[in-house]
């Protein structure tokens, strides 16, 4: 075999090798006509649309009796609310006989949930517009927390909205709670 023959062989093994290889090995194409580029490209963000706040009202709130009460106040900016679940902790030793009512925001809402864990010091409350109504918009109180205080003079606690608190509205699959605030209780008996 002359040397001629055996330098077509190997360039020929090496092109079928080759071509083999491209054959076999997985794609990142290009799309034809757009350049390819090995910059990262950032993830676009779905635009924001939770604009509802919740807030425990008055805050701080001092009392002069041992009973009072705190407004969950809601809201809503552009948000069309049909329902809202609340989450709330507070300290079951300074605060007893706790109960929850509805609100004036929502007109006649169905009450979904309402669970207290004298205890451990949680409220789970949750409320929603009638089939029939419309969704919501605006600002009012959502919900009232009536409770009897035993604390003492310069003394204080907290009552907190938790994360797990949720805000529904039309249009929207996530909860559209932007923020929420809770309140100090602060005693001059």
């Amino acid at each position: 075999m002359s040397i001629r023959t055996l330098l077509l062989i190997i360039v020929l093994s090496v092109v079928a090798g080759v071509a083999v290889f491209m054959a076999v090995s997985p794609k990142n194409e290009t799309p034809q006509g757009a350049s390819q580029s090995f910059e990262l490209q950032q993830p676009t963000k779905a635009p924001n649309v939770s604009f509802t706040t919740l807030s425990l009202l008055p805050n701080p709130l001092t009392i002069l009796t041992s009973s009072a009460s705190v407004d969950v106040s809601i809201d809503t900016q552009t948000n069309k609310v049909t329902a809202v679940q609340l989450e709330i902790s507070y300290d079951p030793k300074m605060l007893t006989n706790v109960a929850i009512a509805p609100g004036t925001f929502f007109d006649n809402p169905i009450v979904l949930l309402k669970k207290i864990d004298q205890q451990k010091g949680i409220i789970t409350f949750a409320l929603a517009i009638s089939p029939s109504q419309t969704a919501k918009m605006g600002t009012g109180s959502v919900a009232t927390i009536t409770f009897t205080s035993n604390l003492v003079t310069g003394t204080k606690t907290e009552i907190k909205i938790l994360p797990e608190t949720l805000v529904t509205a039309e249009g929207v699959s996530s909860s559209v709670l932007k923020s929420s605030s809770g309140t100090t209780i602060m005693s001059s008996l």
